[in-house]
């Protein structure tokens, strides 16, 4: 649909904008990532396991 191509559209220019941003100031997106998984992970060890909609 042409709503969702152009939310695919808007979607790349942030990841488009973000790359620039993490090149221009030297960040590692792939650790930022990796790292930020790990603290949602931590934080969050327990919230899926005690929702009622997912069991």
């Amino acid at each position: 649909s042409d709503r969702q191509a152009n939310l695919a559209d808007e979607m790349a220019d942030i990841l488009w904008v973000l790359a620039a941003l993490a090149n221009q100031t030297g960040v590692d997106l792939s650790e930022a990532f990796q790292e930020n998984i790990k603290k949602k992970t931590r934080r969050d060890a327990d919230r899926h396991r005690n929702n009622t909609k997912l069991q």
